[in-house]
């Protein structure tokens, strides 16, 4: 369960983090917005450090109880933490907008990250000066920001390769890690295999995914689209991640019988 909640909470933050590109164009401020954004990822890499070990743990403990049939099932359930996470983001993303929104004010002010969250940390009755800020920052998701994705405003294929990315990198490790446990002597092996399948989507999203979107910023921020576009590319990386996790469950056994393809091939 544990592992189901970092994974969650992973998956969580990176979908979040689109909400912090929407507060920079909103701001004018796309660099700091940036600044945010790698505080995020800092974050959730964190949570990633500590999730690992107990995926090794996980797999070696089946490993000797012979219990390795039952991984898929515990698999399964973390592929499932992480579209549940991503849904949970998704639904949260405006409010997160307005929340980056007064961070990037107040990293304006502070000038440093460090200053920053400690002039934030340090404030008298912090609790209650949080809670007011987040519910002067929560608002319902829209769901306008999705049907946008019907009027054709980004490429099909856009969602697409989002799909194809975000499914590979929910399944990527997991399916490595449980080839190791159908080969377990060669599960160093399989472990570091897990590279080859997450380096077909950075090949995707650094082609096909960040130009496009770094594209449709620049251009709003310099007014040549309208932000609206920028709201329904939001929408379809969002949509895209989301239906990646889910695609992801189908992709876990074929990807971990690949890995266990060239495992055994290198040996």
């Amino acid at each position: 369960m544990l592992i189901c909640l970092l994974t969650g909470v992973i998956h969580g933050i990176e979908t979040l983090s689109y909400s912090a590109r929407l507060a920079g164009i909103r701001k004018r401020r796309l660099y700091l917005a940036g600044s945010l954004f790698s505080l995020l990822v800092l974050l959730a890499r964190t949570a990633n450090l500590i999730q690992a070990p107990l995926l090794g743990n996980l797999v070696d403990t089946a490993i000797m109880a012979g219990t390795t049939p039952l991984l898929v099932g515990s698999f399964r359930l973390i592929i499932f933490s992480a579209t549940t996470g991503s849904l949970l983001a998704a639904l949260l993303l405006p409010t997160g907008i307005n929340l980056f929104a007064f961070l990037i004010t107040a990293l304006e002010r502070s000038e440093s990250l460090g200053r920053m969250l400690m002039s934030i940390l340090q404030t008298d009755n912090f609790l209650k000066k949080f809670y007011r800020r987040l519910e002067k920052s929560a608002r319902r998701p829209r769901l306008y920001h999705f049907l946008l994705l019907r009027e054709k405003r980004v490429p099909k294929s856009l969602l697409l390769f989002t799909v194809f990315v975000a499914s590979i990198n929910t399944v990527g490790v997991l399916s490595a890690i449980y080839a190791g446990a159908l080969v377990p002597p060669y599960r160093l092996t399989a472990a570091q295999l897990s590279g080859v399948l997450n380096g077909f989507s950075t090949v995707v999203l650094t082609f096909f995914i960040d130009p496009y979107a770094s594209l449709v910023t620049d251009h709003v921020m310099a007014g040549k689209r309208r932000p609206v576009e920028l709201s329904a590319l939001i929408a379809c990386l969002v949509t895209g991640k989301i239906l990646g996790t889910v695609l992801a469950q189908l992709m876990l056994l074929p990807c971990a019988r690949l890995v266990v393809f060239f495992t055994l091939l290198l040996r």
